[in-house]
């Protein structure tokens, strides 16, 4: 007998999920129940008066309910038989205000990316990531030869070969003899030689030179493992420059993350706000119609007591005394 496809069952949920999730609905049930139960031991037996404490609870905790009920409708959807109705959509572009506005002055300001960014130790990662880079897998051969063609045009200027000498001698002190010693074997003296026509004459001949190749990440995994030393050339240079690149991104933040929550908003139908908003607070908001059930009930307790006393008022004074 062939082996039948098992189809995985839905989770059930259990009672108390059950109850959770739709406590607002069972406690208007609940309320009418008792209610319409009230209302018949009234009708049908000779406790009067204990039913009719019943049936004030129960009236009082219904309308309790309804009332919430009808409120939060009222919030989330737009009825023509409730004035003023759909408190979110008709207010749709106040709502999408506020919250940009609230997001950037207050939840996301520029100031507190800053701050996150600076507690970030931005250079250190800097530092583990090129101590483990691999140029082949980074660059390729074709960004290789763009590269190589970069540093020629670069080192045409004496100015820029002499501030580029200055650089390496501090930030790679241990790799800095060795990108000597290979400049040296491709026929330039030192690193501030005139080499770049002798170098684009030979760029083809560099770009598949395994010994260029594993010099310049030597020196890329030297330059990381400097990042990791707060002493060092190479990590006071590496802060200034992420500091100002974070101060730069931080003051051109301004104004873009309320713009960028309000595009996103925007894009949004007035229906998938309203599910999305609540989805997240459908659960919360349902107490505050278990709560108008209870409250109800206790008032509607305190005013069915009130009546009896007004009406009965020295019936009970007197059997009190009588029994005194």
């Amino acid at each position: 007998m062939a082996n039948q496809q098992q189809v995985p069952a839905r989770p059930e949920t259990s009672l108390g999920e059950f109850i959770l999730t739709h406590k607002g609905d069972l406690t208007l049930a609940l309320s009418f129940a008792v209610y319409l139960a009230s209302g018949a031991m009234l009708t049908f037996t000779r406790f009067h008066r204990s039913s009719e404490i019943v049936v004030s609870i129960a009236e009082a905790a219904l309308i309790g309910g309804l009332c919430d009920y009808i409120a939060l409708k009222m919030i989330f959807e737009r009825r023509w038989y409730l004035p003023n109705s759909g408190v979110l959509p008709r207010n749709r572009q106040k709502l999408v205000d506020g919250i940009a506005t609230t997001i950037e002055n207050e939840w996301l300001t520029p100031q507190m990316i800053g701050q996150r960014l600076g507690e970030m130790n931005l250079v250190n990662r800097l530092g583990t990531y090129l101590e483990e880079v691999k140029l082949s897998d980074l660059l390729g051969q074709a960004g290789l030869r763009r590269l190589i063609a970069r540093v020629i045009d670069y080192l045409e200027s004496d100015e820029r070969r002499a501030q580029l000498e200055t650089i390496l001698r501090k930030a790679l002190p241990t790799t800095f003899s060795r990108i000597y010693a290979v400049m040296h074997r491709l026929g330039a003296g030192t690193l501030t030689a005139r080499i770049a026509a002798n170098l684009r004459n030979r760029l083809p001949e560099l770009q598949n030179d395994p010994e260029l190749l594993a010099t310049l990440e030597n020196a890329i995994h030297e330059f990381g493992s400097q990042l990791h030393d707060p002493e060092s050339y190479a990590h006071q240079l590496a802060r200034r420059l992420i500091d100002e690149i974070v101060r730069r991104a931080v003051e051109s933040s301004r104004g873009q993350i309320s713009h960028m929550v309000r595009e996103n908003l925007a894009r949004l139908s007035d229906e998938q706000i309203r599910f999305q908003i609540e989805s997240k607070t459908r659960t919360h908001l349902d107490w505050i119609r278990v709560n108008g059930g209870i409250f109800g009930a206790f008032f509607g307790l305190v005013f069915a007591l009130s009546r009896i006393v007004i009406n009965h008022g020295p019936q009970i004074l007197g059997r009190l005394h009588i029994g005194m």
